[in-house]
């Protein structure tokens, strides 16, 4: 009898490590998958920032031709304002950028994360930095119909000089 309550109680040890082992591993397993994850959304994050950034630097060139072809002063002003506006554009998607970096690496520090609050907070954060991508590619379309109302003004006012 005793022998038996012993192998019971051996089995039911080993079950409960078995037990352990799994819950464990599944843990670690939803944790990796949450990185995976993460990475990759922070990936598509940057590369949106990138394009951001290459179409803030094109736009500029091209107000940059524009205001240097202009033929009246007024709208050789409103293509210089709009391209100083672009030049200040461009810096702050690039600290957006910085701030996106700094953020991925706080998130990869596992030590960062092992803390739940952290990690939800490391979350949040990710997603505010995530909105104002957002944010910025809304201000660079409005940039766009300015730019392409002053073509049009510049247009007008070239066929009325002819």
């Amino acid at each position: 009898m005793k022998m038996l309550k012993r192998m019971t109680s051996v089995a039911l040890t080993l079950l409960l490590l078995a037990g352990t082992a799994v819950a464990q591993q599944t843990g670690q397993q939803q944790q990796q998958q949450r990185m995976q994850q993460m990475m990759e959304q922070s990936n598509q994050m940057m590369q949106k920032m990138n394009q951001l950034m290459d179409r803030t630097q094109n736009m500029n060139q091209e107000m940059n031709r524009r205001m240097q072809q202009a033929q009246s002063d007024q709208l050789r002003n409103q293509y210089q304002n709009m391209y100083r506006f672009g030049e200040q554009m461009g810096l702050v998607l690039g600290n957006m950028k910085n701030a996106a970096e700094r953020c991925n690496l706080s998130q990869q520090d596992r030590d960062m994360i092992r803390d739940r609050d952290m990690q939800q907070d490391m979350d949040r954060l990710r997603q505010r930095i995530h909105d104002m991508t957002g944010s910025a590619e809304e201000a660079l379309k409005t940039m766009d119909q300015i730019r392409d109302r002053l073509h049009t003004q510049d247009q007008d006012q070239q066929s009325q000089s002819q």
